[in-house]
């Protein structure tokens, strides 16, 4: 299989890594808009750097889009017209109705995309989820997750991210959709900008907590913090009617665990959320490989990437109008 990554930086070179790394990948093309970086992520990993989007993409199988979020809906609709299967980075993009024109693209080019959620493929997540599947905890009647950056990014990524509710939470939505099967009815959220001043103007908080109702009446808290030292930290509770489950939290805990495949040397939190999340990502592109070739469903879909991003829509109003918003009002 011949594939092309669009975006080097540090996420998409250890795509490249993992890509380089394996059996299925025939032939393995790099491009960035900073040249020398491409040349440079080639070079390590002895592959091919492509000088320009229209190399990368001639003849390929599959691309992999790791490009700034204002890139993904143009690449994404470039790549589905050419037949080519399609990976992308969350979000597809900042606003909603570009991202429904997306959802609408993929149907009418009967093309294969991929959004990258890639807790999904977390074998904690997947074992809670399987046990909530199961009804081994009963009803779910209350969830607690955290999600917590070690640094803040730079500034001016900040300014340009659509904000802590579509940059950081979105992954926490769009779990809480895969976890517990219900859909959001409404959030309340708030937010501070504490250490943090500068995102005043930027319309942006540091910390933030969002309340959310689900369809089947489970009430849950989501807090994200993007400066906690001591590392990477994403962990969840989740309260049932027989018993509690705990994710990506010490074993030591008197909660019954469900851990994440990390190394076991990295205890939470963890120094960088590729070693948090560095079996999940993997499994992720695996999967998206049997996907690209017709052996497996769509693990996560543009219409999946909506719904979270509607959300974290809801949670941005919740936050201005200081007021709790009902999911209807995001159409």
């Amino acid at each position: 299989m011949r594939v092309a990554i669009l975006g080097v930086g540090r996420l998409g070179a250890f795509h490249a890594k993992v890509l380089s790394e394996t059996k299925d990948v025939d032939e393995l093309r790099v491009y960035d808009a900073d040249d020398a970086r491409a040349k440079d992520v080639a070079a390590t990993l002895r592959v091919r750097a492509a000088a320009s989007i229209d190399e990368a993409l001639a003849g390929v199988d599959t691309a992999v889009i790791v490009t700034p979020t204002n890139t993904h809906a143009s690449l994404i609709k470039r790549c589905l017209d050419a037949r080519i299967a399609t990976f992308c980075e969350k979000p597809i993009a900042i606003g909603i109705p570009e991202t429904r024109d997306i959802v609408a693209h993929v149907e009418r080019a009967r093309g294969k995309l991929q959004i990258g959620f890639q807790r999904r493929f977390d074998a904690g997540y997947l074992r809670a989820r399987d046990d909530i599947r199961a009804g081994k905890i009963g009803d779910v009647f209350s969830f607690v997750m955290v999600s917590c950056d070690r640094l803040p990014p730079p500034d001016a990524y900040v300014a340009t991210s659509g904000g802590q509710f579509k940059d950081q939470l979105i992954h926490d939505f769009d779990i809480t959709r895969w976890l517990f099967g219900q859909e959001a009815v409404e959030v309340t959220a708030t937010g501070s900008t504490l250490g943090f001043p500068q995102y005043e103007a930027m319309g942006d908080v540091g910390t933030s907590v969002v309340l959310i109702r689900l369809s089947g009446g489970s009430l849950g808290l989501i807090t994200g913090l993007r400066h906690n030292e001591a590392g990477y930290d994403i962990h969840v509770e989740i309260h049932g009617a027989k018993d509690t489950l705990a994710i990506g939290v010490d074993p030591r805990t008197p909660w019954r665990s469900v851990e994440a495949d990390a190394p076991a040397l990295a205890g939470p939190p963890y120094p960088t959320f590729f070693v948090r999340f560095d079996g999940a990502y993997r499994a992720e592109l695996a999967e998206f490989l049997r996907f690209a070739r017709g052996e497996a469903a769509n693990a996560c879909t543009a219409a999946d990437a909506l719904e979270a991003l509607r959300i974290a829509e809801a949670a941005g109003r919740s936050y201005r109008e200081r007021r709790t918003v009902k999911l209807t009002e995001i159409t």
